[in-house]
Protein backbone atom coordinates (compact mmCIF):
# COMPACT_ATOMS: atom_id res chain seq x y z
CA UNK A 1 0.00 0.00 0.00
CA UNK A 2 2.86 2.64 1.07
CA UNK A 3 4.55 1.46 -2.02
CA UNK A 4 1.71 2.29 -4.17
CA UNK A 5 1.31 5.92 -2.95
CA UNK A 6 4.88 6.67 -3.07
CA UNK A 7 4.77 5.28 -6.86
CA UNK A 8 1.54 8.05 -7.46
CA UNK A 9 3.51 10.84 -6.01
CA UNK A 10 6.46 10.01 -8.38
CA UNK A 11 6.41 11.98 -11.79
CA UNK A 12 5.74 9.39 -14.30
CA UNK A 13 8.66 8.70 -16.55
CA UNK A 14 6.82 9.05 -19.88
CA UNK A 15 3.49 10.72 -18.95
CA UNK A 16 2.23 8.53 -21.02
CA UNK A 17 -1.89 7.99 -21.58
CA UNK A 18 -1.67 4.81 -21.13
CA UNK A 19 0.02 4.81 -17.46
CA UNK A 20 -2.30 7.87 -16.71
CA UNK A 21 -5.08 5.46 -17.80
CA UNK A 22 -4.04 2.58 -15.90
CA UNK A 23 -3.34 4.68 -13.04
CA UNK A 24 -6.77 6.17 -13.46
CA UNK A 25 -8.85 2.42 -13.33
CA UNK A 26 -6.83 1.62 -10.21
CA UNK A 27 -7.92 4.32 -8.38
CA UNK A 28 -11.64 4.16 -9.56
CA UNK A 29 -11.64 0.47 -8.16
CA UNK A 30 -10.47 1.48 -5.05
CA UNK A 31 -13.75 3.99 -4.60
CA UNK A 32 -11.14 6.83 -4.84
CA UNK A 33 -13.11 9.02 -7.21
CA UNK A 34 -10.99 12.12 -6.68
CA UNK A 35 -7.56 10.94 -7.81
CA UNK A 36 -9.45 9.10 -10.72
CA UNK A 37 -10.39 12.25 -11.92
CA UNK A 38 -7.29 13.79 -12.07
CA UNK A 39 -5.73 10.68 -13.37
CA UNK A 40 -8.56 10.38 -16.10
CA UNK A 41 -8.22 13.99 -17.19
CA UNK A 42 -4.08 13.48 -17.39
CA UNK A 43 -4.55 10.93 -19.91
CA UNK A 44 -6.65 13.02 -21.81
CA UNK A 45 -3.90 15.75 -21.76
CA UNK A 46 -1.61 13.30 -22.97
CA UNK A 47 -4.04 11.77 -25.65
CA UNK A 48 -7.00 14.10 -26.55
CA UNK A 49 -8.84 11.66 -28.69
CA UNK A 50 -8.81 8.51 -25.65
CA UNK A 51 -12.66 7.97 -26.02
CA UNK A 52 -12.21 5.54 -22.98
CA UNK A 53 -11.16 7.53 -20.63
CA UNK A 54 -13.45 10.11 -21.62
CA UNK A 55 -16.38 7.97 -20.67
CA UNK A 56 -14.73 6.62 -17.87
CA UNK A 57 -14.12 10.29 -16.53
CA UNK A 58 -17.74 10.97 -16.96
CA UNK A 59 -18.20 7.62 -14.37
CA UNK A 60 -16.42 8.71 -12.24
CA UNK A 61 -17.51 12.38 -11.84
CA UNK A 62 -20.67 11.34 -11.54
CA UNK A 63 -19.68 8.97 -8.72
CA UNK A 64 -18.90 13.13 -7.29
CA UNK A 65 -22.05 13.83 -8.33
CA UNK A 66 -20.54 17.07 -10.78
CA UNK A 67 -23.45 15.86 -13.74
CA UNK A 68 -22.85 18.86 -16.02
CA UNK A 69 -19.21 17.63 -16.15
CA UNK A 70 -20.33 14.00 -16.53
CA UNK A 71 -22.34 14.72 -19.07
CA UNK A 72 -19.63 16.76 -21.42
CA UNK A 73 -17.87 14.13 -20.76
CA UNK A 74 -19.97 11.52 -22.21
CA UNK A 75 -20.76 13.69 -25.43
CA UNK A 76 -17.28 14.41 -25.68
CA UNK A 77 -16.55 10.15 -25.76
CA UNK A 78 -19.18 9.82 -28.36
CA UNK A 79 -18.08 12.49 -30.59
CA UNK A 80 -14.53 10.71 -30.33
CA UNK A 81 -15.83 7.40 -31.34
CA UNK A 82 -18.96 6.35 -33.68
CA UNK A 83 -21.35 3.78 -32.11
CA UNK A 84 -19.69 3.95 -28.61
CA UNK A 85 -22.75 2.37 -26.66
CA UNK A 86 -21.44 2.08 -23.39
CA UNK A 87 -20.92 5.73 -23.25
CA UNK A 88 -24.31 6.17 -25.32
CA UNK A 89 -26.12 4.33 -22.48
CA UNK A 90 -24.21 6.20 -19.40
CA UNK A 91 -25.05 9.45 -21.08
CA UNK A 92 -28.93 8.09 -21.43
CA UNK A 93 -28.74 6.84 -17.20
CA UNK A 94 -27.57 10.31 -16.76
CA UNK A 95 -29.95 12.15 -18.37
CA UNK A 96 -32.57 10.29 -17.52
CA UNK A 97 -31.89 10.07 -13.16
CA UNK A 98 -30.48 13.58 -13.01
CA UNK A 99 -31.82 15.83 -15.97
CA UNK A 100 -35.20 13.59 -16.66
CA UNK A 101 -34.53 14.16 -20.26
CA UNK A 102 -36.51 10.90 -20.79
CA UNK A 103 -36.93 11.78 -24.70
CA UNK A 104 -33.51 11.52 -25.25
CA UNK A 105 -32.63 8.79 -22.96
CA UNK A 106 -34.56 6.71 -24.91
CA UNK A 107 -33.34 7.94 -28.01
CA UNK A 108 -29.60 7.40 -26.90
CA UNK A 109 -30.93 3.68 -25.78
CA UNK A 110 -32.70 3.08 -29.21
CA UNK A 111 -29.72 3.79 -30.49
CA UNK A 112 -27.19 1.43 -28.71
CA UNK A 113 -29.78 -1.32 -28.96
CA UNK A 114 -29.68 -0.85 -32.69
CA UNK A 115 -25.71 -1.34 -32.51
CA UNK A 116 -25.99 -3.98 -30.04
CA UNK A 117 -29.32 -5.83 -29.26
CA UNK A 118 -28.40 -7.61 -26.42
CA UNK A 119 -27.13 -4.54 -24.31
CA UNK A 120 -29.56 -5.54 -21.22
CA UNK A 121 -28.60 -2.05 -19.47
CA UNK A 122 -30.03 -0.36 -22.65
CA UNK A 123 -32.66 -2.78 -22.45
CA UNK A 124 -34.09 -2.28 -19.13
CA UNK A 125 -33.47 1.31 -19.03
CA UNK A 126 -35.25 2.15 -22.36
CA UNK A 127 -38.11 0.60 -20.45
CA UNK A 128 -38.37 2.30 -17.36
CA UNK A 129 -37.79 5.42 -19.48
CA UNK A 130 -40.94 4.15 -21.48
CA UNK A 131 -42.85 3.82 -18.44
CA UNK A 132 -41.96 7.21 -17.03
CA UNK A 133 -43.60 8.73 -20.07
CA UNK A 134 -46.87 6.65 -19.85
CA UNK A 135 -46.06 3.66 -22.94
CA UNK A 136 -46.30 0.93 -20.52
CA UNK A 137 -47.44 -1.03 -23.45
CA UNK A 138 -44.11 -0.55 -25.32
CA UNK A 139 -42.29 -0.88 -21.62
CA UNK A 140 -43.56 -4.22 -21.54
CA UNK A 141 -42.86 -4.94 -24.92
CA UNK A 142 -39.71 -4.33 -24.65
CA UNK A 143 -38.84 -6.29 -21.41
CA UNK A 144 -40.94 -9.39 -23.43
CA UNK A 145 -38.00 -9.03 -26.04
CA UNK A 146 -35.15 -8.87 -23.56
CA UNK A 147 -36.84 -12.50 -21.62
CA UNK A 148 -36.78 -13.44 -25.30
CA UNK A 149 -33.43 -12.96 -25.70
CA UNK A 150 -31.88 -13.60 -22.19
CA UNK A 151 -34.56 -15.84 -20.21
CA UNK A 152 -32.52 -15.32 -17.06
CA UNK A 153 -32.65 -11.94 -16.67
CA UNK A 154 -34.18 -11.24 -13.52
CA UNK A 155 -34.40 -7.68 -13.16
CA UNK A 156 -36.36 -7.29 -16.57
CA UNK A 157 -39.09 -10.03 -15.12
CA UNK A 158 -39.33 -7.74 -12.10
CA UNK A 159 -39.59 -4.48 -14.37
CA UNK A 160 -42.45 -6.48 -16.12
CA UNK A 161 -44.24 -7.69 -12.85
CA UNK A 162 -44.00 -4.15 -11.33
CA UNK A 163 -45.26 -2.34 -14.44
CA UNK A 164 -48.04 -4.68 -15.34
CA UNK A 165 -50.17 -3.34 -12.67
CA UNK A 166 -50.87 -0.10 -14.75
CA UNK A 167 -51.64 -2.26 -17.71
CA UNK A 168 -55.64 -1.03 -18.68
CA UNK A 169 -56.73 -4.66 -18.87
CA UNK A 170 -54.88 -7.27 -16.36
CA UNK A 171 -55.28 -10.98 -15.76
CA UNK A 172 -55.04 -11.11 -12.05
CA UNK A 173 -54.42 -15.35 -12.68
CA UNK A 174 -51.92 -14.40 -15.28
CA UNK A 175 -49.45 -12.23 -13.31
CA UNK A 176 -49.89 -14.13 -9.90
CA UNK A 177 -47.89 -17.18 -12.47
CA UNK A 178 -45.70 -14.68 -13.08
CA UNK A 179 -44.59 -13.34 -9.94
CA UNK A 180 -44.48 -17.32 -8.53
CA UNK A 181 -42.40 -18.12 -11.95
CA UNK A 182 -39.90 -14.88 -11.11
CA UNK A 183 -39.69 -16.32 -7.28
CA UNK A 184 -38.76 -19.91 -8.25
CA UNK A 185 -36.17 -18.45 -10.57
CA UNK A 186 -34.65 -16.23 -7.86
CA UNK A 187 -34.77 -18.78 -5.08
CA UNK A 188 -32.52 -21.01 -7.62
CA UNK A 189 -29.22 -21.77 -6.33
CA UNK A 190 -29.32 -19.74 -3.07
CA UNK A 191 -29.03 -21.24 0.18
CA UNK A 192 -31.16 -20.20 3.11
CA UNK A 193 -30.77 -19.92 6.37
CA UNK A 194 -32.17 -22.01 9.05
CA UNK A 195 -33.04 -20.66 12.96
CA UNK A 196 -34.34 -22.11 16.17
CA UNK A 197 -36.73 -19.65 17.30
CA UNK A 198 -36.30 -18.00 20.88
CA UNK A 199 -38.69 -17.07 23.61
CA UNK A 200 -42.24 -15.97 22.07
CA UNK A 201 -42.89 -13.37 24.42
CA UNK A 202 -39.24 -11.22 24.85
CA UNK A 203 -38.33 -8.22 23.13
CA UNK A 204 -38.17 -8.50 19.54
CA UNK A 205 -35.59 -7.25 16.97
CA UNK A 206 -37.76 -5.70 13.89
CA UNK A 207 -35.45 -4.71 10.31
CA UNK A 208 -36.69 -2.80 7.84
CA UNK A 209 -35.41 -2.84 4.58
CA UNK A 210 -35.72 0.32 1.95
CA UNK A 211 -34.46 2.07 -1.01
CA UNK A 212 -36.83 4.79 -0.08
CA UNK A 213 -36.16 6.26 3.58
CA UNK A 214 -35.83 9.32 2.18
CA UNK A 215 -38.37 12.36 0.80
CA UNK A 216 -40.68 9.46 -0.79
CA UNK A 217 -44.47 8.37 -0.43
CA UNK A 218 -42.90 5.24 1.31
CA UNK A 219 -40.62 7.13 4.29
CA UNK A 220 -44.04 9.62 5.07
CA UNK A 221 -46.24 6.41 5.98
CA UNK A 222 -43.28 4.92 7.80
CA UNK A 223 -42.45 8.05 10.00
CA UNK A 224 -45.06 7.92 12.17
CA UNK A 225 -43.92 3.61 12.84
CA UNK A 226 -40.47 4.37 13.58
CA UNK A 227 -41.48 7.43 15.66
CA UNK A 228 -44.15 5.36 17.85
CA UNK A 229 -42.15 1.92 18.20
CA UNK A 230 -42.88 0.57 21.70
CA UNK A 231 -38.89 0.19 22.11
CA UNK A 232 -40.02 -1.69 25.78
CA UNK A 233 -41.14 -4.62 23.60
CA UNK A 234 -39.17 -3.87 20.30
CA UNK A 235 -35.60 -3.00 18.83
CA UNK A 236 -35.99 -1.45 15.66
CA UNK A 237 -33.01 -1.47 12.68
CA UNK A 238 -33.26 0.11 9.07
CA UNK A 239 -31.16 -1.26 6.21
CA UNK A 240 -31.37 1.57 3.83
CA UNK A 241 -30.52 0.80 -0.21
CA UNK A 242 -29.69 4.15 -1.30
CA UNK A 243 -26.97 6.30 -1.16
CA UNK A 244 -29.44 9.79 -0.74
CA UNK A 245 -29.74 11.35 2.55
CA UNK A 246 -31.93 14.26 3.36
CA UNK A 247 -33.53 16.08 6.05
CA UNK A 248 -35.97 12.90 6.25
CA UNK A 249 -33.46 10.37 6.66
CA UNK A 250 -31.54 12.06 9.19
CA UNK A 251 -34.78 12.37 11.26
CA UNK A 252 -35.65 8.51 10.92
CA UNK A 253 -31.83 8.05 12.07
CA UNK A 254 -32.10 9.19 15.05
CA UNK A 255 -35.66 7.07 15.68
CA UNK A 256 -33.78 3.80 15.62
CA UNK A 257 -31.54 1.36 17.23
CA UNK A 258 -29.61 0.62 14.48
CA UNK A 259 -29.09 2.38 11.20
CA UNK A 260 -26.91 -0.19 8.12
CA UNK A 261 -26.56 1.67 4.07
CA UNK A 262 -26.46 -1.55 2.58
CA UNK A 263 -26.29 0.48 -0.65
CA UNK A 264 -23.23 -1.21 -2.72
CA UNK A 265 -23.00 -4.16 -0.29
CA UNK A 266 -23.58 -7.48 -2.09
CA UNK A 267 -26.47 -10.17 -1.33
CA UNK A 268 -24.87 -12.29 0.47
CA UNK A 269 -22.67 -9.94 2.83
CA UNK A 270 -25.59 -8.16 3.36
CA UNK A 271 -27.70 -10.90 4.65
CA UNK A 272 -24.83 -11.68 7.05
CA UNK A 273 -25.14 -8.12 8.69
CA UNK A 274 -28.83 -8.77 9.17
CA UNK A 275 -27.95 -12.28 10.44
CA UNK A 276 -25.41 -10.53 12.86
CA UNK A 277 -27.52 -7.78 14.10
CA UNK A 278 -30.03 -10.71 15.60
CA UNK A 279 -33.00 -9.52 13.15
CA UNK A 280 -36.11 -11.39 14.24
CA UNK A 281 -38.48 -10.00 11.82
CA UNK A 282 -37.22 -8.22 8.88
CA UNK A 283 -39.45 -6.18 6.65
CA UNK A 284 -39.04 -5.18 3.01
CA UNK A 285 -41.09 -1.74 1.83
CA UNK A 286 -39.81 -1.98 -1.53
CA UNK A 287 -41.29 -5.07 -3.45
CA UNK A 288 -40.46 -5.30 -7.01
CA UNK A 289 -39.87 -1.75 -7.46
CA UNK A 290 -36.73 -0.17 -8.32
CA UNK A 291 -33.86 -0.51 -5.25
CA UNK A 292 -35.03 -3.52 -3.74
CA UNK A 293 -32.74 -6.11 -2.01
CA UNK A 294 -35.41 -9.01 -2.39
CA UNK A 295 -32.68 -11.00 -2.77
CA UNK A 296 -31.30 -10.46 0.58
CA UNK A 297 -34.36 -11.71 1.48
CA UNK A 298 -34.34 -15.14 -0.65
CA UNK A 299 -31.11 -15.74 1.91
CA UNK A 300 -33.66 -16.08 4.85
CA UNK A 301 -31.36 -13.95 7.20
CA UNK A 302 -34.27 -13.77 9.45
CA UNK A 303 -36.88 -16.46 11.04
CA UNK A 304 -39.87 -13.89 10.09
CA UNK A 305 -39.96 -12.56 6.78
CA UNK A 306 -42.94 -9.70 5.81
CA UNK A 307 -43.39 -7.73 2.77
CA UNK A 308 -45.65 -4.42 3.32
CA UNK A 309 -46.01 -0.94 2.10
CA UNK A 310 -44.62 -0.51 -0.72
CA UNK A 311 -46.12 -3.03 -3.04
CA UNK A 312 -49.63 -4.80 -2.94
CA UNK A 313 -49.40 -7.76 -4.52
CA UNK A 314 -48.11 -11.06 -4.04
CA UNK A 315 -43.66 -11.08 -4.25
CA UNK A 316 -44.29 -15.06 -5.25
CA UNK A 317 -40.92 -15.97 -3.15
CA UNK A 318 -40.65 -18.83 -1.06
CA UNK A 319 -38.94 -16.98 1.44
CA UNK A 320 -41.20 -14.36 2.30
CA UNK A 321 -43.77 -15.47 5.24
CA UNK A 322 -46.55 -13.00 4.97
CA UNK A 323 -48.14 -9.56 3.50
CA UNK A 324 -49.54 -6.98 5.84
CA UNK A 325 -52.83 -5.26 4.13
CA UNK A 326 -56.56 -4.65 5.77
CA UNK A 327 -60.00 -6.20 4.49
CA UNK A 328 -60.73 -3.40 1.95
CA UNK A 329 -57.73 -3.50 0.12
CA UNK A 330 -57.71 -7.28 0.00
CA UNK A 331 -60.62 -8.71 1.10
CA UNK A 332 -60.95 -12.18 2.30
CA UNK A 333 -61.26 -14.89 0.59
CA UNK A 334 -60.64 -12.99 -2.84
CA UNK A 335 -56.54 -12.64 -2.33
CA UNK A 336 -55.43 -15.76 -0.83
CA UNK A 337 -55.25 -17.88 -3.69
CA UNK A 338 -53.38 -14.40 -5.77
CA UNK A 339 -50.46 -14.70 -2.98
CA UNK A 340 -47.49 -17.24 -1.62
CA UNK A 341 -47.38 -15.40 1.13
CA UNK A 342 -49.79 -15.72 4.14
CA UNK A 343 -51.78 -12.06 4.32
CA UNK A 344 -52.21 -10.04 7.96
CA UNK A 345 -54.86 -8.09 8.24
CA UNK A 346 -54.76 -4.53 9.99
CA UNK A 347 -58.10 -4.19 11.93
CA UNK A 348 -58.69 -1.39 10.01
CA UNK A 349 -56.43 0.15 7.64
CA UNK A 350 -53.08 -0.47 5.92
CA UNK A 351 -51.59 3.20 5.69
CA UNK A 352 -51.07 5.25 8.43
CA UNK A 353 -50.69 8.56 6.76
CA UNK A 354 -48.87 11.73 8.52
CA UNK A 355 -49.75 15.13 6.96
CA UNK A 356 -46.77 16.37 5.46
CA UNK A 357 -45.92 19.92 8.01
CA UNK A 358 -45.26 21.90 4.90
CA UNK A 359 -49.03 21.42 3.19
CA UNK A 360 -50.96 24.65 3.46
CA UNK A 361 -54.41 25.51 4.93
CA UNK A 362 -57.53 24.28 2.59
CA UNK A 363 -58.47 26.39 0.00
CA UNK A 364 -62.09 28.18 -0.90
CA UNK A 365 -63.29 25.82 -3.29
CA UNK A 366 -61.88 27.30 -6.89
CA UNK A 367 -65.50 26.32 -8.42
CA UNK A 368 -67.24 29.17 -6.60
CA UNK A 369 -65.22 31.89 -8.32
CA UNK A 370 -64.41 29.91 -11.63
CA UNK A 371 -68.11 29.57 -12.29
CA UNK A 372 -66.95 25.83 -13.52
CA UNK A 373 -65.97 22.34 -11.94
CA UNK A 374 -62.06 21.21 -12.34
CA UNK A 375 -61.33 17.44 -11.71
CA UNK A 376 -57.72 16.81 -11.75
CA UNK A 377 -55.28 14.25 -11.22
CA UNK A 378 -52.05 13.70 -9.11
CA UNK A 379 -50.74 10.45 -10.10
CA UNK A 380 -47.76 9.62 -12.10
CA UNK A 381 -48.67 9.71 -15.76
CA UNK A 382 -47.90 5.50 -16.41
CA UNK A 383 -51.62 5.13 -14.51
CA UNK A 384 -53.53 7.30 -17.17
CA UNK A 385 -54.50 4.23 -19.44
CA UNK A 386 -56.27 4.43 -22.12
CA UNK A 387 -59.45 3.12 -20.27
CA UNK A 388 -59.23 5.97 -17.60
CA UNK A 389 -58.92 8.47 -20.16
CA UNK A 390 -61.91 7.36 -21.95
CA UNK A 391 -63.87 7.29 -18.59
CA UNK A 392 -62.64 11.24 -18.18
CA UNK A 393 -63.38 11.95 -21.52
CA UNK A 394 -67.20 10.75 -20.68
CA UNK A 395 -66.86 13.04 -17.21
CA UNK A 396 -65.93 15.82 -19.01
CA UNK A 397 -68.60 15.42 -21.99
CA UNK A 398 -71.34 15.11 -19.79
CA UNK A 399 -70.13 18.67 -17.95
CA UNK A 400 -70.09 20.47 -20.84
CA UNK A 401 -68.41 23.39 -18.96
CA UNK A 402 -65.99 21.21 -16.86
CA UNK A 403 -62.05 21.51 -16.87
CA UNK A 404 -59.26 18.42 -15.96
CA UNK A 405 -56.23 19.14 -14.74
CA UNK A 406 -53.64 16.71 -15.23
CA UNK A 407 -50.41 17.29 -13.01
CA UNK A 408 -46.51 15.09 -13.31
CA UNK A 409 -45.94 15.11 -16.74
CA UNK A 410 -42.56 13.94 -17.54
CA UNK A 411 -42.13 15.80 -20.86
CA UNK A 412 -44.23 18.00 -23.09
CA UNK A 413 -44.47 15.38 -26.04
CA UNK A 414 -46.04 13.40 -23.48
CA UNK A 415 -48.61 16.17 -22.54
CA UNK A 416 -49.27 16.54 -25.54
CA UNK A 417 -50.22 12.87 -26.32
CA UNK A 418 -52.62 13.12 -23.53
CA UNK A 419 -54.09 15.95 -25.12
CA UNK A 420 -54.45 14.54 -28.36
CA UNK A 421 -56.31 11.19 -26.74
CA UNK A 422 -58.47 13.58 -25.15
CA UNK A 423 -59.02 15.16 -28.20
CA UNK A 424 -59.99 12.10 -29.78
CA UNK A 425 -62.37 11.61 -27.37
CA UNK A 426 -64.05 15.00 -28.45
CA UNK A 427 -62.87 17.22 -25.58
CA UNK A 428 -61.21 20.50 -26.57
CA UNK A 429 -57.60 20.76 -25.49
CA UNK A 430 -58.48 24.24 -24.16
CA UNK A 431 -60.05 22.15 -21.46
CA UNK A 432 -57.51 20.55 -20.92
CA UNK A 433 -54.33 21.86 -18.51
CA UNK A 434 -50.95 19.86 -18.24
CA UNK A 435 -48.34 20.84 -15.46
CA UNK A 436 -44.84 19.37 -14.97
CA UNK A 437 -43.82 17.49 -12.13
CA UNK A 438 -43.39 20.39 -9.71
CA UNK A 439 -41.69 21.30 -6.67
CA UNK A 440 -43.32 20.34 -2.93
CA UNK A 441 -44.59 24.21 -2.54
CA UNK A 442 -45.84 24.23 -5.61
CA UNK A 443 -47.53 20.85 -5.95
CA UNK A 444 -49.23 21.72 -2.58
CA UNK A 445 -50.43 24.83 -4.55
CA UNK A 446 -52.18 22.89 -7.37
CA UNK A 447 -54.64 21.41 -5.19
CA UNK A 448 -56.31 24.95 -4.56
CA UNK A 449 -57.11 24.89 -8.57
CA UNK A 450 -58.51 21.61 -8.58
CA UNK A 451 -62.52 20.67 -7.10
CA UNK A 452 -62.41 16.93 -7.94
CA UNK A 453 -59.84 14.52 -7.73
CA UNK A 454 -59.74 12.01 -10.39
CA UNK A 455 -58.43 8.63 -9.44
CA UNK A 456 -56.62 6.52 -12.35
CA UNK A 457 -57.54 2.80 -12.55
CA UNK A 458 -56.76 -0.42 -11.79
CA UNK A 459 -53.69 1.07 -10.58
CA UNK A 460 -54.75 3.80 -7.78
CA UNK A 461 -53.52 5.89 -5.56
CA UNK A 462 -52.15 5.92 -2.07
CA UNK A 463 -50.56 8.72 -0.76
CA UNK A 464 -52.03 11.14 -3.37
CA UNK A 465 -55.24 9.75 -2.52
CA UNK A 466 -54.58 11.24 1.12
CA UNK A 467 -53.27 14.04 0.29
CA UNK A 468 -56.24 14.96 -1.52
CA UNK A 469 -58.60 14.10 1.32
CA UNK A 470 -55.93 16.77 3.22
CA UNK A 471 -56.68 19.43 1.01
CA UNK A 472 -60.15 19.09 0.98
CA UNK A 473 -60.96 16.97 -2.10
CA UNK A 474 -63.08 14.30 -2.97
CA UNK A 475 -61.49 11.22 -4.94
CA UNK A 476 -63.18 9.68 -6.87
CA UNK A 477 -62.24 5.94 -7.30
CA UNK A 478 -62.66 2.71 -8.51
CA UNK A 479 -62.15 -0.41 -6.64
CA UNK A 480 -61.15 -3.19 -8.26
CA UNK A 481 -59.99 -7.17 -7.16
CA UNK A 482 -57.44 -6.49 -4.58
CA UNK A 483 -54.07 -4.82 -3.75
CA UNK A 484 -53.36 -1.66 -5.73
CA UNK A 485 -56.42 -2.05 -7.37
CA UNK A 486 -58.02 -0.79 -4.03
CA UNK A 487 -55.26 1.26 -2.97
CA UNK A 488 -57.52 3.97 -2.42
CA UNK A 489 -60.61 2.53 -1.59
CA UNK A 490 -58.94 1.59 1.49
CA UNK A 491 -58.36 5.04 1.67
CA UNK A 492 -61.80 5.99 1.07
CA UNK A 493 -63.42 3.64 3.51
CA UNK A 494 -61.17 4.61 6.51
CA UNK A 495 -61.51 8.12 5.99
CA UNK A 496 -65.68 7.61 6.36
CA UNK A 497 -66.07 8.88 2.70
CA UNK A 498 -66.64 4.99 0.95
CA UNK A 499 -69.67 6.98 -1.41
CA UNK A 500 -66.72 8.23 -3.53
CA UNK A 501 -65.72 4.26 -3.81
CA UNK A 502 -67.15 3.16 -7.44
CA UNK A 503 -67.77 -0.55 -8.32
CA UNK A 504 -67.77 -0.13 -11.97
CA UNK A 505 -67.20 2.50 -14.53
CA UNK A 506 -70.75 3.43 -15.04
CA UNK A 507 -71.24 4.15 -11.24
CA UNK A 508 -67.72 6.57 -11.11
CA UNK A 509 -69.10 8.62 -13.70
CA UNK A 510 -72.55 8.92 -11.41
CA UNK A 511 -70.48 9.96 -8.46
CA UNK A 512 -68.26 12.19 -10.31
CA UNK A 513 -71.36 14.17 -12.21
CA UNK A 514 -73.33 14.10 -8.82
CA UNK A 515 -70.13 15.89 -6.74
CA UNK A 516 -69.98 18.25 -9.38
CA UNK A 517 -73.34 18.89 -9.65
CA UNK A 518 -73.93 20.20 -6.34
CA UNK A 519 -71.36 23.48 -5.63
CA UNK A 520 -72.95 24.97 -2.56
CA UNK A 521 -72.84 20.91 -1.03
CA UNK A 522 -69.27 20.25 -2.61
CA UNK A 523 -67.57 23.82 -0.94
CA UNK A 524 -69.36 22.38 2.84
CA UNK A 525 -67.18 18.50 1.76
CA UNK A 526 -64.11 20.42 0.99
CA UNK A 527 -64.39 22.44 4.36
CA UNK A 528 -64.97 19.54 6.53
CA UNK A 529 -62.35 16.74 4.81
CA UNK A 530 -59.50 17.76 6.49
CA UNK A 531 -60.80 17.17 9.91
CA UNK A 532 -62.96 13.96 8.85
CA UNK A 533 -59.61 12.59 8.00
CA UNK A 534 -57.76 13.75 10.98
CA UNK A 535 -60.29 12.03 13.17
CA UNK A 536 -60.08 8.61 11.14
CA UNK A 537 -57.89 5.77 12.22
CA UNK A 538 -55.72 6.86 9.27
CA UNK A 539 -54.37 9.02 10.73
CA UNK A 540 -54.26 7.49 14.66
CA UNK A 541 -51.00 6.44 14.62
CA UNK A 542 -50.87 5.03 18.22
CA UNK A 543 -53.59 2.68 17.64
CA UNK A 544 -52.39 1.67 14.41
CA UNK A 545 -48.82 1.30 15.80
CA UNK A 546 -50.11 -0.96 18.78
CA UNK A 547 -52.12 -3.21 15.81
CA UNK A 548 -49.04 -3.68 13.62
CA UNK A 549 -46.65 -4.47 16.65
CA UNK A 550 -49.44 -7.22 17.82
CA UNK A 551 -49.29 -8.53 13.97
CA UNK A 552 -45.60 -8.55 14.44
CA UNK A 553 -45.99 -10.56 17.97
CA UNK A 554 -48.59 -13.02 16.47
CA UNK A 555 -46.04 -13.47 13.69
CA UNK A 556 -43.52 -14.77 15.71
CA UNK A 557 -45.18 -17.06 18.06
CA UNK A 558 -47.00 -18.90 15.00
CA UNK A 559 -42.91 -19.16 14.14
CA UNK A 560 -42.41 -20.22 16.96
CA UNK A 561 -44.70 -22.32 18.03
CA UNK A 562 -45.70 -25.45 15.62
CA UNK A 563 -48.36 -23.64 13.80
CA UNK A 564 -45.99 -22.65 10.56
CA UNK A 565 -43.84 -24.32 8.69
CA UNK A 566 -40.50 -24.35 9.55
CA UNK A 567 -37.69 -21.71 8.20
Amino acid sequence: MLARMLAELLPLPTRSAAGCYRRATAARERGDWDRAIAWYRRALNAAPGHADACNDLGVALCAVKDYSAARAAFTQALGLRNGFVQAKVNLGQLLQSEFHDYRQAALLYREALADEPDQLQASHNLALVLYERGLVEEAMAYLRETLRRAPEDALAHEFMLFMSHALAQRDPEEWHAEHCCWGRRQARGISRHVHAHADAARRLRIGYVSADLREHATAGFMHPILALHDRNSFEVFCYSSSDEVDARTRVMQQRVSGWRNINGVDDARAAELILADGIDILVDLSGHTRGNRLDVFARKPAPVQISYLGYLDTLGMPAMDYRITDAVADPPGVSERMHSETLLRMPQTLWCYQPPGDAPAVAPLPAQRNGFITFGSFNHVAKLNERVLDLWGEVLRRLPASRLQLLAMPDEETAARIRATLENCGIDSARIRTLPRLARGEYWQTYAEVDIALDPFPYTGGATSCDSLWMGLPVVTLAGDFGFARSAATVMVNAGVEEFVAADERQYLDIAIRLASGVHELADLRRCLRERLARSPLLDAPRFVAALEQLYRDAWRRAAGTGKKPC
